[in-house]
């Protein structure tokens, strides 16, 4: 199965947020949207979030640190419908496949990756392989994300791949992981601070 997720953002009117995101229709499980707030919100204490949502979707919110504008992998919490899935990942690895971002959900194993900055990203469980990767450019300076699907896939699946794609994962890539070691020690010490 092949899909498409386009960027948008919306231009708040009195008393609302600005939101930003992907929507886009994914073969026969329908429309989704992934939606984040770009502003942000002292009251948040440094926390933001990314919310997925769409009518064969299960509600899926990811909550990390903010870095960049998105949520980040650090202190990150990722729930579906409202039960929490369990995050790990190496910082510090040297491998890619050490680095990766493995998800403990409802009895799957996941191993979410990434082959470097602005390229392809993988999440995979036994037999099923979501890959979303930058796509054709939408002027005047978006990217849409182009994302393929492999084996007995699900909703479940694809709301994890494509809520991350909202998400700051630079971290599991080495050249990432050297230009956020300046973030993770201000990150560490702000943490202390609290």
């Amino acid at each position: 199965m092949k899909f498409e997720l386009l960027p948008y953002r919306t231009k708040p009117k009195k008393r609302e947020r600005p939101k930003a995101g992907l929507e886009g229709s994914v073969g026969h499980f329908g429309p989704v949207v992934v939606e984040r707030c770009p502003l942000y919100r002292p009251v948040e204490k440094g926390m933001d979030i990314a919310r997925l949502s769409g009518p064969a979707f299960p509600e899926t919110v990811f909550r990390g640190k903010r870095r960049s504008g998105r949520p980040s992998l650090f202190k990150a919490e990722l729930t579906l419908d409202g039960r929490r899935a369990e995050l790990w990942f190496n910082a510090r690895a040297l491998k890619r496949e050490d680095r990766a971002l493995r998800i403990a959900y409802d009895g799957r194993e996941y191993v979410y990756s990434s082959v470097g900055l602005g390229k392809a990203k993988f999440l995979e469980r036994e037999g099923v392989r979501a890959t979303i990767e930058p796509g054709r450019q939408i002027p005047p300076a978006d990217i849409a994300s182009a994302g393929t699907a492999t084996g007995p896939v699900d909703a479940v699946d694809l709301a994890i791949a494509i809520v991350l794609e909202e998400v700051d994962t630079d971290v599991l890539t080495l050249a990432g992981a050297a230009l956020s070691s300046p973030f993770a020690l201000m990150q560490r010490f702000s943490d202390e601070a609290e």
